[in-house]
């Protein structure tokens, strides 16, 4: 088990390096101490020291990552060609195909330069590049988006990619610049659909294409989003499911898991199987992770499936410790751990309900053939539950039904497809006939889910806080260590709460009690005013708490989810009203958030700028906002506060009319305590901000959020507003998109979210402090 520790010690290094970026340098002096600690360390005292060394080596691993690669500073500035090596095989989608290629030239305004870097390019569906193939490529070179719930550019930085060529035309220069026995590889994989598709029809060959080689490109959408409502998505990726899945079947053909025969056909058959789908990464890690189970079943020992594991994690993030952010190492990991813990106590529960509710015979064969991929499903699912909750926003109720009525076929499937595989090339009329077996299996699958997947909420909505979820995994897992180890002083504990029961439960209820009485205790008030410039995207969302604890929100952004964890963070846990909220324009970029808001939170009054919109979101958003009071507001409006805080409308003077330009008309707010001022602007244009001045407003405030993240700003606006301080609520694209406006701030000091994360400022109404949440 000493190697789980010294996992979580690097896993950790990782996390707080990550979350707390510093210079590598600092992070090696921290290795150097470190060691010198183990140096002085006595004997008893060596375990905690090596882990001290791992927690300091993670931190200097994830400093000295990139965060970006040379060909992405082009980015966003308009078209060019880049020449590079296809690096893996076409992803052939419904609107093209996707080729990752490793730019070693980019040609923009007639100059060619060297470059470097994997460039993510969209190309049309008649490409006919392949990997290893030497490609011009001619587009539009972008920065990839974030999204609420998902941030395809963190998803794209996992695999070292920061650009995306779309628009583009490909020209291929040469080809054999791969590695031989990857291009085989792809070769294999490709056969095998091809076998496949000749075999069968839609959509059972697309159905076992998805679930025997985890190729999901002739599956529909519909089909696709059946599968994920019903929660069988597990099914079309491959995954340590599917792997431990097949050895087990393979184990039990040499009856028992224990048998070392067994458990060498079973690493073949896992080696066979990776072969035959492509060794991908995912693949890899997949079938990395199900040998370590497959062999620490058969070696007898608790420790070696956690520690296995852990060694995995540290060998995949010690390669790049961005795979610890990634959703499919994740889900990966924790169904492997699953699996492990349990995979028999679930199945022997399974057993034990069949002979009480069954005949004996047919227990017996159930017991032979369909519990234990079913509890082995289960024990996935259960471990993997949170993640789902966390990612996707939502569980699956028909989930338990759906699996228990497909999965346990799912063995004789695999089985049965790829035997027909890998038998159709020698003698197809025999393939065909498993083939033919398949069809019946594999249509039942796609039938059921579909059926399913029709019934009204068989998917609801479940967010759940990411805390919540860390803390589970932390409990798990230390769980999982203690059963393995069985300590002393666990075991003691352990029987002191059995024969103590009702202390224990009086001890855990203080404990809540104590933990709830803090949590209100460091949410109150505490004199200040606090404002966050909430980083959503680069959408306008500004959340404040005066001195006395009253909160006003103003706009919240087009991120839903992003707005309700950033609400929530800042919140008191037992408050559910925000006295004020502001839109301040009709315009879905700064308004789709507060939908979600007033389902979960109420509100005392809603400001807006008394301009209409016919939009459907509009109307949606109207019929969240209810019997709420709603009052259309122009310049002069003021609200004062009983703690000294005030809020002035500065614009517009009237309420724009419905086909005025919505950023004329952006309701401008300024929000003062003591010496202190904010001029919060949303997405004012130039006009506007001229009008504001013509009206003779006089704007001038010590913070300034910069109008449309960075987009707008007129030279004597800012002159008239001498701000001392600039907060631009940008994202990547944008902040490179307007450098020449933010050029104008050369002198004043600035703060950008996409930077810093959420900028969070407060005041005392005379002195300012400003935090850069995510530095």
């Amino acid at each position: 088990m000493r190697l789980a520790y010294i996992a979580l010690a690097w896993t950790s290094g990782i996390l707080l390096a990550a979350n707390n970026p510093t210079n590598p340098a600092f992070w090696l002096v921290l290795v150097g101490m470190s060691l010198v600690v183990v140096a002085l360390m006595s004997p008893d005292m060596r375990l905690a020291a090596i882990c001290l060394v791992a927690f300091t080596l993670g931190g200097l691993r994830i400093s000295l990552s990139p965060h970006g690669s040379a060909v992405a500073a082009y980015n966003n500035l308009g078209g060019l060609t880049i020449e590079g090596i296809v690096t893996e095989a076409p992803d052939v989608r419904e609107y093209g195909i996707l080729l990752r290629v490793s730019a070693e030239s980019v040609t923009r305004a007639g100059t060619t330069a060297p470059t470097g870097g994997l460039v993510l390019v969209r190309a049309p569906s008649t490409t006919d590049a392949t990997y290893g193939d030497r490609v011009r490529a001619t587009g539009l070179l972008i920065s990839p988006q974030e999204f609420d719930t998902f941030s395809y550019a963190d998803y794209l930085a996992r695999a070292g990619v920061y650009s995306i060529l779309t628009r583009s035309s490909i020209e291929v220069l040469s080809s054999g610049h791969g590695n031989p026995l990857y291009n085989s590889l792809i070769g294999v994989r490709s056969g095998a659909s091809d076998i496949i598709n000749e075999a069968l029809h839609e959509p059972a060959a697309g159905l076992l294409n998805g679930m025997l080689l985890g190729d999901e490109r002739s599956i529909s959408l519909d089909t696709r989003d059946a599968f994920a409502a019903t929660g069988a998505a597990h099914l079309l990726a491959i995954s340590g499911f599917n792997m431990v899945v097949l050895a087990r079947v393979v184990l039990g053909l040499f009856r028992g898991s224990r048998n070392r025969r067994g458990t060498a056909a079973a690493l073949v058959a896992i080696a066979v199987y990776t072969a035959l789908v492509g060794a991908t990464p995912a693949v890899l890690r997949a079938a990395l992770m199900s040998a370590l189970l497959v062999m620490g079943e058969t070696l007898r020992r608790k420790s070696f499936v956690p520690a296995s594991l852990a060694f995995a994690a540290l060998v995949l993030s010690l390669h790049n410790p961005l795979v610890l952010w990634d959703v499919g190492f994740q889900l990966s990991f924790f169904a492997t751990l699953g699996l492990a813990m349990f995979a028999t106590p679930f199945t022997n529960a399974v057993n034990s309900l069949s002979y009480r509710v069954l005949p004996n015979a047919a227990a017996g064969l159930l017991r032979g053939t369909l519990n234990e991929p079913f509890a082995v499903s289960l024990a996935a699912q259960v471990m993997t539950l949170p993640l789902t909750a966390l990612y996707f926003g939502s569980l699956s109720l028909a989930a338990p039904l759906v699996n228990l009525l497909i999965v346990p076929l799912q063995p004789a499937l695999l089985i049965a497809g790829g035997a027909a595989v890998m038998i159709a090339p020698l003698f197809f009329p025999l393939a065909q006939g498993l083939f033919w077996i398949v069809l019946v299996l594999v249509s039942w699958t796609g039938d059921v889910v579909r059926w399913f997947g029709r019934i009204p909420n068989a998917q609801t909505e479940f967010g759940v806080d990411a805390r919540l979820v860390l803390l589970f995994y932390v409990f798990v897992i230390g769980w999982g260590m203690a059963q393995a180890t069985q300590p002393d002083w666990l075991m003691r504990l352990a029987r002191f709460v059995r024969s103590h029961a009702v202390l224990t439960s009086t001890l855990l209820a203080g404990i809540c009690t104590v933990a709830l009485t803090g949590a209100v205790a460091v949410s109150r008030p505490d004199g200040l005013l606090h404002v966050w410039m909430l980083d959503v995207g680069g959408s306008n969302a500004i959340f404040a708490q005066t001195p006395d604890g009253a909160q006003l929100l103003i706009d919240g952004g087009s991120f839903p989810a992003r707005l309700l964890t950033a609400l929530g963070d800042r919140m008191p846990f037992n408050d559910r009203e925000i006295e004020v909220i502001a839109i301040t324009q009709p315009d879905e970029a700064n308004f789709a958030g507060l939908r979600s808001v007033l389902g979960r939170y109420s509100a005392g009054i809603i400001l807006t700028n008394g301009q209409a919109n016919l939009g459907e979101a509009w109307a949606e958003l109207q019929e969240a906002v209810g019997s709420t009071g709603q009052i259309a507001v122009r310049a002069g409006y003021t609200i004062t506060s009983d703690d000294g805080v005030t809020l002035e409308v500065l614009h517009p003077p009237q309420a724009p009319a419905l086909e005025d330009n919505l950023n004329d008309g952006a309701m401008v707010l300024r929000l003062s305590f003591g010496e202190a001022s904010f001029l919060l602007t949303s997405d004012l244009s130039e006009n506007g901000q001229q009008a504001m001045l013509e009206a003779g407003i006089t704007p001038q405030t010590a913070i300034l959020q910069f109008p449309q993240g960075g987009a707008a700003l007129d030279e004597a606006f800012l002159a008239a507003v001498q701000p001392q301080v600039v907060v631009v609520q940008s994202d990547s694209a944008s902040h490179r998109d307007n450098a020449d406006t933010l050029a104008l701030l050369e002198n004043i000091p600035r703060y950008h979210t996409d930077e810093g994360g959420t900028i969070h400022l407060y005041t005392d109404g005379r002195d300012l402090w400003v935090v850069q949440e995510r530095r």
